[in-house]
């Protein structure tokens, strides 16, 4: 009779510890998505993450060496673009809008680029060089999809 009394104190114990585990996960996760998932999502519509993706093309893959000679950039861009006759005439003025970017990228070098922020004014360099070559609307954003520097 002991064993069984000794049986039914260690399923006990052993429900005892899972319904506090259970308790203890389902506060944590309401604690964080209380806060942190509306910290995060007010954050998102502060920087404009929130909104649509419009329509984008790639332009492709650049490999290019950067003006201290030593080092080069790999990058490949995808433009998000403000309507579809963009993305027809960025197709006809392909070889200027790809001799724009390596003129940009040429004209790089390492320290210019190696931080976020230094990412962030090439994006902006390349999306108002792209619009000055276009007519029927314009580049409203620059995405790196590869990024790399050696």
């Amino acid at each position: 009779m002991s064993e069984a009394k000794g049986g039914n104190n260690i399923i006990i114990i052993i429900l005892a510890i899972f319904i506090s585990v259970l308790l203890a996960s389902g506060a944590s996760y309401f604690m964080f998505t209380k806060f942190v998932g509306s910290a995060a999502n007010s954050k998102a519509q502060i920087n404009g993450a929130s909104k649509e993706l419009g329509t984008t093309t790639a332009i492709g893959q650049f490999l290019v060496n950067l003006a201290d000679g030593r080092r080069f950039i790999k990058v490949n861009i995808v433009l998000e673009v403000s309507n579809d006759k963009v993305v027809a005439e960025l197709t006809e003025r392909q070889p200027q809008i790809r001799d724009a970017i390596i003129t940009i990228l040429r004209g790089k070098d390492n320290n210019q680029i190696n931080s976020n922020e230094g990412v962030r004014k090439l994006r902006t360099e390349i999306m108002n060089k792209i619009n000055q070559n276009l007519i029927k609307g314009k580049v409203t954003n620059v995405f790196f999809t590869e990024f790399v520097v050696q």
